[in-house]
C-alpha cells in the first residue's frame, strides 16, 4: 500500500537557482508543476486510461525522436504519406488534457515519454505493440535544451548549456536519468516476454529511412512498397513537418514561444552529431565516462555521429 505521507521534496537546483525541485513517485523524478497531490492523480489517471486492442505506443526518452516516428506509424497505419491532422499530444499520455486521445479513431498510435510502470496497467495484458526509439545521449542532451531554453516560459530554466549538462548527468532533470529510463524498458521486455517491444535508434532510422520504416511496417503488420516508404521518408523530412504543423494541424497546445534561434516549433535540426557544437573536450571526456558507466550491461551502443 502506497505511503500516505507527503512525499520529500528534492531541490536540484545548481548555486545559481536553475534546475527544478522533485518528489518521486514510485522511485521516478517528477517535476512538481502545480502541487505533488495534482501530479499523483495525473499519473493515476494515467494508469486506469482505458486502451483499446488496436492500440500502440511510442515509448521515448524526451527529444529521442517521437514526433518523428509518431507521424511514420500513423502514415504506415493509414497506407499514405498523408499527415494525421491531430498533432501528437493529443495522443500522449502524461501530458495535461491527454484523456482528448478519446477522440482519436482506431486505430491509435499512443506515445509517452513516461517509464512502464506509470503507463496503462494492461499494457502487457492487451499486448500492446510499442516502439521504444533510442538516441545518443549528447544529441538528446543539446536538443532537450534547445527546448527548455526556447521554451523558458513553460520550464523555467534560465541557465548555460553547461549548467544543464551538469544536470543532465547527474539525472536531475525533469523525466530523470536517461540510462534509468532506458535500463527500465530493458527490464520490461525481460519480465513482460509477451509484450512485443522494438527497439530503434535515432541514428539508424536517420541513415537508412527505407529500410528502418519497412522493419516498423513488418512489426506492426502492414504491408509497404518501396515507393510508399520512400514517400513516407520525404514527408517526414524536419523541414516538411514543421511546416505541416503550422498549416495542417490542430494543435492542443498553443507554442507561443520561439525556440533558441528564433525558429518556432517543436523541431529544431534534427542531426545526428550536433553536440560537437555544444559539447567542450573536458565536458565530452566527462560525457564518455558517465555513459560507460550507467550503461554498463545494457548492449547498447550509440551512434554519435
Amino acid at each position: 500500500m502506497e505511503s500516505q505521507r507527503t512525499p520529500a521534496i528534492l531541490d536540484y537546483r545548481n548555486e545559481n537557482g536553475h534546475g527544478w525541485s522533485f518528489y518521486k513517485n514510485d522511485g521516478i523524478l517528477r517535476t512538481i508543476d502545480t502541487t505533488i497531490e495534482d501530479d499523483k492523480e495525473l499519473i493515476r489517471k494515467v494508469q486506469k486510461f482505458e486502451l483499446r486492442d488496436d492500440d500502440m505506443m511510442i515509448a521515448a526518452y524526451p527529444k529521442c525522436g517521437t514526433h518523428w516516428l509518431w507521424e511514420i506509424v500513423n502514415m504506415l497505419r493509414a497506407g499514405n504519406s498523408e499527415y494525421n491532422k491531430k498533432t501528437k499530444g493529443f495522443a500522449m499520455l502524461g501530458m495535461p488534457m491527454f484523456d482528448r486521445a478519446d477522440e482519436l479513431p482506431s486505430p491509435r498510435v499512443l506515445n509517452s515519454h513516461l517509464n512502464f510502470r506509470h503507463l496503462p496497467e494492461k499494457m502487457a495484458e492487451k499486448r500492446i505493440r510499442t516502439i521504444l526509439i533510442l538516441r545518443n545521449p549528447k544529441d538528446v542532451s543539446v536538443s532537450y535544451y534547445c527546448m527548455i531554453n526556447g521554451f523558458k516560459d513553460s520550464f523555467g530554466f534560465d541557465g548555460t548549456y553547461s549548467e544543464f549538462l551538469d544536470l543532465f548527468l547527474e539525472g536531475k532533470i525533469p523525466d530523470g536519468t536517461y540510462a534509468d529510463y532506458v535500463k527500465d524498458w530493458l527490464q520490461v521486455k525481460r519480465n513482460q516476454p509477451d509484450l512485443p517491444v522494438l527497439t530503434l535508434f535515432y541514428e539508424s532510422l536517420k541513415k537508412d529511412p527505407i529500410k528502418n520504416i519497412k522493419m516498423v511496417a513488418n512489426f506492426i503488420g502492414v504491408s509497404v512498397s518501396d515507393e510508399l516508404c520512400e514517400q513516407i521518408a520525404e514527408a517526414c523530412s524536419i523541414k516538411k513537418m514543421r511546416t505541416a504543423d503550422a498549416q495542417v494541424k490542430e494543435q492542443i497546445f498553443k507554442l507561443s514561444e520561439n525556440w533558441k534561434g528564433g525558429q518556432k516549433g517543436i523541431y529544431r535540426k534534427g542531426e545526428v552529431g550536433d553536440w560537437k557544437n555544444w559539447i567542450t573536450v573536458a565536458e565530452n571526456e566527462r560525457f564518455d565516462d558517465v555513459i560507460e558507466r550507467t550503461f554498463e550491461g545494457t548492449g547498447i551502443v550509440f551512434m554519435y555521429d
